[in-house]
């Protein structure tokens, strides 16, 4: 019976060193494919920020469109914009 167990003992002991010495497997990176392009990134004109022109809050001003990152920004632009004319 003690032999069994011993036995059980050293093999998990084994099993333990036996896996923590394993080199682990390296992620394999195809180099080959360009990285894809989600989203194209748009500057806002007020802060300077680039955003992800899909997740970018527009506005039409003068027959241009223009990309804001928030809400804020907009009616900031809008306003010198009209304060301009």
């Amino acid at each position: 019976m003690r032999l069994i167990f011993y036995t059980l003992v050293i093999f998990a002991i084994y099993w333990l060193i036996r896996s923590l010495l394993k080199p682990k497997p390296k992620k394999k990176i195809n180099s080959q494919l360009p990285p894809q392009i989600e989203d194209e990134l748009v500057k806002d004109p007020m802060c300077g920020i680039y955003i992800p022109k899909q997740k970018a809050i527009t506005a039409k001003i003068g027959g241009k469109v223009y990309y804001f990152c928030s809400q804020r920004c907009k009616e900031e632009y809008t306003k010198q914009q009209e304060v301009k004319k």
